[in-house]
């Protein structure tokens, strides 16, 4: 299993990233560029450089930094920006990202195949051409007969000395 260290300042997309890499890869997370020598044990980066930016964590000496690492990155950044750091392993994902652009870059940057399905995954075409599981139950919960909890009913009590109690 890849180990994966995410960068990003915002606990919700820490999250949100975790989960859309969670079958394939274990992931780690920083909120903070960390110092070159704290990356030897992951097998790729992902650095959100949009929300470093809105947060003043990406700073020259930063780009600096990142420009001698060794490892696979991804660079998260909106689609108008052009300050990307040069690797020769660098993977630029424009933002809004979707989990299967995700999962396809990380893949790429990974060196895996992009025909290799593993465990919990399927590839995007296919998932398109079949229906989801999750569509599946949400049409048998359309369908389904709905029970009104307003009809039942409980008798009132027939001695008035219980109520005064």
């Amino acid at each position: 299993m890849s180990k994966i260290l995410v960068i990003q300042p915002h606990k919700m997309l820490q999250h949100a990233i975790a989960l859309s890499l969670f079958p394939q890869y274990q992931t780690r997370m920083t909120p903070v560029i960390p110092e070159s020598g704290e990356i030897k044990d992951v097998d790729a980066v992902i650095i959100d450089a949009a929300s470093l930016r809105e947060t003043h964590g990406l700073t020259a000496e930063a780009m600096v930094s990142l420009q001698g690492w060794k490892v696979p990155m991804i660079w998260i950044d909106r689609a108008d920006s052009s300050l990307t750091p040069s690797n020769e392993n660098l993977v630029v994902v424009k933002t809004p990202i979707a989990r299967q652009s995700l999962q396809k870059a990380v893949a790429e940057c990974l060196g895996e195949s992009s025909k290799t399905v593993r465990k919990g995954s399927a590839p995007a075409r296919d998932q398109e051409e079949r229906p989801s599981a999750h569509a599946a139950v949400n049409e048998t919960i359309v369908n389904a007969e709905v029970i009104e909890l307003v009809d039942v009913v409980q008798e009132a009590p027939k001695d008035n000395k219980n109520i005064a109690q």
